[in-house]
């Protein structure tokens, strides 16, 4: 498979990657299985996050007999204190019986504020420490504000990033992507399937392949879905007239009630969790039944119980979404999930 240049730090990864968090929902052998199948068909990278449930373990696992120096693996943690990222990284080695990470992101900074922050209050020079140690080779970021992502991008040691990138959110992509071209920085597409929102594999794999200097970070549950992958970035067609149609029917269909997770409509003054309530659909493709019923997703549907209807939330949205409806219908599609029988499988990131 096709290896491509990861920007400055020099790492050279196929055009696709195996993200992490869609095999938490499968048995740990269907788990190992899938995992294995991505290396064995050339895939030679895999990006997952301390908080992603069971998916580091399964990973150490799956990669278990095979040349370390031929995989790459990519990990994230989202603590913003020094303390708090050093026992993650710890966690993540352990988990998956590594003696060192290629790549380590910052996860989810969520603001410019924060990002400041962690540049003062050690965390980030505990991390560049762990490099000098051995225990890093590279240092990355990911984010979902632009704001976040572009301060992010300013600190000279951060060498990769990964932004929410596909058909539907498209600008702010691009911006993003400008960047790193000018700065030299390794740009992994994360969301190329929107979260599980968008499920034309055809369409969503040939956008991106017009953009080479991007990978992308897809995550299967099927060995069928990254064969489905897999041929279409072998294949590297342009986008058909199918597909274009495609784009423009989900543009339509998505325009007014895709949420982004920006996060612009937050904090709530009324500590309603708004970003999981409106993305409930997403998260009940991606994460497992027993995940979603309990935990920071069951809570989140709680919080909703403190919603007063003060409508700030929809002034602050840049997409002028209706996020009290969308919350709302969030709740029910919780309220609806069966407690005890699986939820369909479908690719999902």
């Amino acid at each position: 498979m096709k290896k491509i240049r990861l920007g400055r730090s020099e790492m050279m990864v196929t055009k696709i990657g195996f993200g992490g968090i869609p095999i938490q929902r499968l048995t740990e052998e269907d788990a190992v299985k899938v995992v294995q199948s991505a290396l064995d068909q050339g895939i030679n990278w895999i990006d997952t996050a301390n908080s992603y449930g069971t998916s580091e373990e399964r990973i150490g696992r799956a990669i278990r007999n095979y040349d370390r120096h031929s995989i790459k693996i990519f990990t994230k943690g989202s603590g913003a204190d020094l303390n708090t990222i050093r026992k993650q990284i710890e966690l993540s080695l352990q988990r998956m019986n590594l003696s060192y990470l290629d790549l380590y992101q910052f996860h989810f900074v969520p603001s410019e504020a924060v990002w400041e922050d962690m540049c003062k209050n050690g965390t980030v020079d505990e991390i560049l420490h762990l490099r000098e140690k051995g225990l890093i080779r590279h240092v990355g970021a990911s984010a979902h504000t632009i704001e976040a992502m572009l301060a992010v991008m300013e600190h000279p040691e951060i060498e990769v990033i990964q932004f929410p990138f596909n058909l539907i959110m498209e600008e702010n992509g691009l911006k993003v992507l400008e960047k790193c071209k000018a700065m030299d920085t390794g740009f992994i597409t994360m969301k190329p399937f929107g979260g599980g929102m968008l499920e034309n594999a055809s369409a969503c794999i040939r956008f991106l392949l017009q953009y080479p200097e991007v990978v992308l970070d897809p995550g299967f549950e099927t060995i069928a879905e990254l064969k489905e992958v897999i041929a279409l970035c072998e294949e590297d067609a342009p986008l058909s007239a199918d597909d274009r149609a495609a784009i423009e029917r989900l543009k339509k269909e998505l325009g007014s009630s895709f949420c982004r997770r920006c996060g612009y409509c937050t904090p709530c003054p009324h500590d309603v969790s708004i970003i999981p309530l409106m993305t409930m659909e997403s998260l009940i493709k991606r994460f497992h039944p027993e995940q979603i019923l309990s935990g920071w997703i069951a809570e989140a549907v709680e919080s909703h119980k403190n919603c007063v209807e003060c409508g700030e939330c929809e002034e602050k949205c840049p997409y002028k979404l209706s996020i009290r409806e969308g919350m709302r219908q969030g709740v029910e599609a919780f309220r609806a999930l069966p407690r005890e029988e699986n939820i369909p499988r479908i690719i999902t990131v």
